[in-house]
């Protein structure tokens, strides 16, 4: 559909719907990128005082195990039984990811301080610093490595890492998965969950480990993906429970009432994926079977245009931040109403949408189809084949 026929459909609010894409999930990706940005801008200006919702949004890198389990599922989804082979895959996940990715980076490079020091020693200590930093981000395994995730963009990019790994582990996974029974399913559900778990258990009872290994390393977020895959099975090969939304609206509720009153006491977010994992699950599950309340907001066309510029809206949380906090005595000298945190999150709201509205156009798109043009796959080797 034409950026301006897309445009045209979000200002009337009719659904959007190309090919098979299931709406309310392409609804669902903005909602958890709009909660991530609502807990970067509260953990740097406390926007929200209420106790009760500052907890909540002060938890809202829950959000991200929404992305990696709805990824598990969509392409669980898309490549379970496709006739894609290995080439056409990866190609296609380089095309999703790698443009804006780059452009994520290449434009925060003003905030990459590595100081290179007085003496010989600390310019050559500082300068491969810096070379290690560029490698790893331009081969997205930084993630991999916890010293760099406080260094420049990391503190976003790391999810990406993240991502391209699961990548790389699904071709691997899909044929293993497709020849589960559906005692199998739930056994490696539940397996994949109580590692999840645990995981931030040990975080709450031993110290000395924290956010760069526990939150973003590849491996400990891996379980998540793998689940949401194994949810798009059971919603392929098991009877639809009627009124799931039902259930899911009280689910949901309940976490978002276990987050108000616990708040931080279970640590690295991660500490909450007993109850994140299955409201999350049961969420995609229903979204995809069902219908309800839910359902219906989230495939309305703001919603789904949203849904479609929300990867760039999560890549440029950064550059907007940094931005933020750079020039924020300037922005708020200029404009005096931005001194009120709210306010200052709208606008920052309206910005970020209208650049990643940019960003997804002339930049996401773009980048896209040209380099699916560009390297045609040629490949017979298909997914469901890859190990066999």
């Amino acid at each position: 559909m034409p950026a301006t026929l897309e445009i045209y459909a979000f200002l009337k609010g009719r659904p959007v719907n190309k090919h098979r894409e299931i709406l309310p999930l392409t609804g669902l990706r903005f909602a958890a990128a709009l909660i991530v940005f609502l807990f970067h801008i509260q953990l740097q200006y406390s926007v929200f005082d209420t106790p009760f919702i500052r907890k909540i949004i002060e938890q809202g890198a829950v959000g991200m195990s929404i992305f990696f389990m709805l990824s598990g599922y969509l392409l669980m989804l898309n490549y379970c039984n496709s006739e894609s082979n290995l080439k056409d895959y990866f190609i296609n996940r380089l095309a999703r990811i790698y443009p804006v990715y780059f452009v994520a980076g290449l434009v925060t490079l003003p905030w990459l301080k590595i100081g290179l020091g007085d003496t010989g020693l600390e310019m050559i200590t500082g300068s491969a610093k810096a070379i290690f930093i560029f490698i790893s981000n331009i081969f997205v395994i930084q993630a991999w490595f916890p010293q760099l995730f406080s260094y420049w963009n990391n503190g976003a990019s790391w999810s990406i890492s993240v991502e391209v790994f699961c990548y790389a582990i699904l071709p691997l996974a899909i044929p293993a998965l497709n020849k589960l029974s559906r005692r199998g399913i739930i056994l490696l559900i539940v397996g994949l969950y109580f590692f999840s778990f645990m995981t931030g258990l040990s975080a709450k009872l031993y110290d000395g480990y924290g956010t760069p290994i526990f939150y973003a390393m590849p491996i400990f977020r891996l379980p998540e993906f793998l689940i949401g895959a194994c949810t798009y099975l059971i919603v392929k090969n098991w009877p639809t429970i009627k009124r799931a939304w039902i259930f899911q609206l009280f689910a949901a509720l309940g976490l978002a009432s276990y987050l108000g009153i616990i708040g931080g006491w279970m640590p690295l977010y991660i500490g909450h994926n007993w109850l994140v994992i299955p409201v999350v699950a049961l969420t995609i599950y229903t979204l995809s079977t069902d219908r309800g309340p839910l359902v219906w907001v989230l495939s309305r066309s703001p919603f789904v245009w949203l849904g479609k510029i929300s990867y760039c809206f999560y890549s440029f949380q950064a550059l907007t931040l940094m931005l933020l906090a750079t020039y924020h005595t300037q922005i708020t000298s200029s404009f005096p109403i931005l001194e009120n945190g709210k306010a200052l999150t709208l606008a920052a709201f309206i910005f970020l949408t209208a650049l990643s509205a940019a960003g997804y156009y002339l930049i996401e798109e773009p980048a896209r189809r040209a380099i699916k043009n560009q390297w045609p796959a040629k490949s017979s080797l298909k997914i469901a084949d890859a190990v066999n």
